[in-house]
């Protein structure tokens, strides 16, 4: 479980968020959304323990991140702007690539993303929010 406790963060003056808190529990996928410059890189930062906030604190399995942090990194997945995959392979052949193998667990891992019937084409020819998907 990774929570957030009344987190306030500023930069350059201008107050990005305060009193924001909220839990995400295992398994749950949470989608940030805001306009350019609204904090959704920075409250990333905050939940990855790349950065501090300025006030309020994040939590990882009820203790404070920053006690926690090394084993938590150890099991953090982290898709930023790029999402880091081989763009002239296909998901399929990504897969392989990344996590060598017999590939038995290949097809349940495409299909659980979303991707059952894109194993053979080529990411480039994905959409970005289906590319997202290859690179978790």
């Amino acid at each position: 479980m990774l929570e957030a406790r009344d987190l306030y963060c500023e930069r350059d003056e201008r107050t990005l968020f305060r009193g924001l808190s909220f839990t995400v529990e295992a398994g749950e996928w949470v989608q940030v959304t805001g306009g350019n410059g609204a904090g959704k890189t920075t409250l990333l930062r905050l939940l990855t323990g790349l950065a501090r906030p300025d006030g309020g604190e994040v939590y990882w399995q009820g203790e404070p991140l920053r006690r926690v942090r090394d084993s938590f990194h150890r099991s953090l997945l982290w898709i930023g702007h790029q999402p880091g995959i081989k763009s002239r392979l296909t998901a399929r052949e990504n897969l392989h690539f990344f996590h060598p193998g017999d590939g038995a667990r290949l097809p349940e891992a495409l299909a659980q993303a979303g991707l059952a019937g894109f194993e053979d084409v080529p990411v480039a020819q994905l959409s970005a929010g289906q590319q997202r998907r290859v690179a978790l």
